[in-house]
């Protein structure tokens, strides 16, 4: 028994351990592209430090224009080569292990998962939204994706895509969202504020009504290739899995798990008592570790092979930044 408790307590400790990392790692980021930024601001005053391209992660938007790109003038993003290869990576991920890449690298999907657990101490649970609003609340996100969507990959024509992946704005567009969050306005610090309550009181709060990224890898996760198996000679509907489940699936009452709230974390397995639950890839079954190894895998497969070909580092020159960064502020999209 106390083997068995250790093995679970490893098991839940590897997905925290995961998200961890990509938390830190992207304040290690923000940290260095804000050192990136200030060389230029001071003239060369402060040391160079080198851009760092994971950055990119946080543009999907201009992702999304480099994929309608690659689609319809079939180049490569060069601007920022990078947020199309980690915006597909973070695709290709969730078809094949539900919304894994919320579940387990998302640093927003992390901090919010933390506020949720820390309004549980504080309150002793979360609250359930009543089901009268979290149908409708749930359908934000799908709108907000639908409204990204009809933007660039319907309404954008080609040249339009070309023309604003090589404009000014998007070559400094990173730059401006630090500033963004260095100095934020009355409206965003407000905006902030409501979702750290908001998500303190309601588990993943931001992910399971208002994050269209969010959206989008739950549908490709539906439709994908692998789910969580209820076996139900094994199941006593003890409801322990419903119950830690961060997007609130009753687990309990399915046979298969695919809806496009489960973000692949695994609770409900580990959390079963009887073993009735199980991750299956195309009928296989995977232990938790095979399953964050096969995730994690797959993502930064991309990165090496982004690396490896030439598609990962910003074409943007130090010259274009010495011109286009200390402008910023008076360019526009």
């Amino acid at each position: 028994m106390q083997l068995k408790f250790n093995r679970w307590a490893g098991d839940r400790w590897l997905r925290r351990g995961v998200q961890a990392f990509f938390v830190v790692f992207s304040l290690y980021a923000w940290y260095r592209l804000y050192l990136f930024v200030r060389h230029f601001d001071t003239g060369g005053a402060t040391p160079f430090v080198p851009r760092p391209e994971s950055i990119d992660a946080f543009m999907p938007v201009g992702a999304l224009v480099a994929l309608k790109h690659l689609i319809v003038n079939g180049q490569i993003d060069a601007t920022h080569p990078a947020a199309l290869v980690l915006f597909l990576a973070a695709l290709s991920v969730s078809f094949l292990f539900r919304r894994g890449f919320c579940g387990w690298i998302c640093p927003i999907g992390a901090i919010s998962e933390a506020l949720s657990k820390a309004g549980a101490w504080l309150f002793g649970r979360n609250f359930q939204m009543p089901a009268f609003l979290d149908i409708p609340l749930r359908a934000v996100k799908y709108l907000l994706l639908l409204f990204f969507v009809k933007l660039v990959l319907i309404d954008m024509p080609a040249e339009a895509v070309a023309a604003f992946l090589q404009s000014p704005y998007y070559k400094v567009v990173d730059a401006k969202l630090l500033d963004f969050w260095l100095r934020p306005g009355r409206n965003t610090v407000l905006f902030v504020a409501a979702m750290v309550v908001l998500s303190l009181i309601f588990r993943n709060f931001w992910c399971r009504y208002l994050c269209p990224y969010g959206a989008l890898l739950g549908i490709l996760g539906s439709a994908g290739v692998s789910s969580v198996k209820r076996d139900e000679a094994k199941c006593t509907s003890c409801r322990l899995c419903t119950r830690v489940c961060p997007g609130n699936i009753k687990v309990h009452e399915k046979s298969s798990v695919r809806t496009p709230e489960c973000i692949g974390c695994l609770s409900c397995v580990e959390t079963c008592p009887r073993g009735a639950l199980s991750m299956t890839l195309a009928w296989v079954r995977l232990k938790k570790a095979a399953f964050a190894a096969l995730l994690l895998g797959t993502f930064f497969a991309f990165v090496a092979v982004a690396k490896l070909t030439g598609h990962w580092e910003s074409g943007v020159t130090y010259r274009e930044y010495a011109h286009l960064l200390p402008l910023r502020e008076y360019i526009s999209h």
